[in-house]
């Protein structure tokens, strides 16, 4: 097994956005940039699932030393890119799931998930901040067969849903509710 990895969706259409949000200038650096900064910051092993011949987005994940997922049916909705995500990294312990347009995610808050994940391998973590759950989540691997199956646009809320294992972790990190659906009005926090 190779320990804790993380995983980045990043393969969505950004139809809300206008435009391609992963290259959304946050203070000069691309919103994508800005998100696996934190995440390699913490993990070895960081997968950043695209959609094909994603040249550019490719590029952009190699040279913050991710690794590049390509997920051929992304288009079928979010459950089709953690799907091929997880596939790639199957020989994790667990996974740590996040989402590209969440680019405030503290490295303090992935910490926190490691260390719960690790001091209860059978429980789902996931962060609460201000009394509400957020992402990332983190995911054991026996969860792992259950994330390739799910189907639609809704990504792992399925599988969270149906657990009776999910631990809340509290944490003082607004990034854990915080995504760019629509460009930001006004300064970033």
């Amino acid at each position: 097994m190779a320990g804790i990895g993380a995983l980045i969706l990043a393969a969505g259409s950004a139809r809300r956005f206008g435009s391609d949000k992963r290259f959304y200038r946050i203070d000069g650096t691309p919103m994508l940039a800005w998100t696996l900064a934190a995440y390699r910051a913490v993990f070895d092993d960081v997968g950043v699932v695209i959609r094909p011949d994603e040249h550019a987005v490719a590029e952009l994940v190699r040279v913050a030393g991710c690794r590049v997922i390509e997920a051929a049916d992304a288009a079928r909705g979010q459950s089709r890119s953690l799907a091929a995500g997880v596939a790639a990294m199957f020989d994790c312990d667990g996974l740590v799931v996040g989402l590209a347009d969440m680019p405030f995610v503290k490295p303090e808050t992935l910490r926190i998930l490691i260390a719960a994940m690790t001091a209860q391998p059978q429980d789902i973590a996931r962060p609460r901040c201000q009394g509400r759950p957020g992402n990332p989540v983190g995911f054991p691997a026996f969860a792992f067969a259950a994330l390739t199956r799910i189907e639609g646009d809704q990504g792992a809320r399925q599988v969270v849903a149906a657990s009776d294992r999910v631990r809340l972790i509290d944490v003082d990190d607004r990034g854990v509710l915080q995504d760019i659906d629509q460009p930001p009005q006004g300064d970033a926090p």
